[in-house]
């Protein structure tokens, strides 16, 4: 961190290139909240974090406490979404090369395992048959898998 009563603008965050008229990949939720007029600063500020239970999180830090937010409620309510100074998260650890991989992989640097799901993600897949592939990221490759599963069920009813 800088000397006192500066803020850390070397985040490393490219905004123009995390336009989402650059593609549906980028969220437009998370460059709304990054770039809302009255907390300009967030876009130069902003890291992501992942706390000990995996939650990740957005903001900066200042004297070890969070200011900002769950990611998550970020990609849904977009600049809604306030900040607040969040104190002793447990195990929050910068994610530093999430803002490289952002930009490289859009809203996949958020879902690595390729198992969540966005708004426009109808943009995310190219499907063939039982496969489909990641348009996003380029990294990611699934097929669709079926089965029948037998439920038995029994319970007591009233005699008529």
């Amino acid at each position: 961190m800088n000397p006192a009563n500066q803020l850390d603008t070397s985040n490393g965050l490219d905004l123009i290139a995390i336009n989402p008229t650059n593609g549906a990949k980028y969220s437009p939720n998370l460059y709304r909240w990054l770039t809302q007029r009255r907390r300009s600063h967030r876009a130069l500020t902003s890291r992501v974090y992942r706390d000990a239970d995996g939650t990740l999180w957005i903001g900066r830090l200042d004297m070890g406490d969070l200011i900002g937010a769950r990611l998550i409620s970020v990609l849904c309510n977009g600049a809604k979404e306030d900040s607040a100074c969040w104190v002793n998260l447990r195990g929050l650890v910068e994610v530093a090369d999430f803002w490289p991989r952002y930009v490289r992989d859009g809203r996949c640097a958020i879902d690595t395992e390729h198992t969540g799901h966005f708004i426009g993600d109808d943009t995310r897949w190219a499907v063939q048959g039982d496969t489909r592939d990641c348009l996003w990221c380029g990294m990611a490759s699934q097929v669709l898998r079926r089965w029948t599963e037998t439920v038995w069920r029994q319970r007591w009813e009233n005699k008529l």
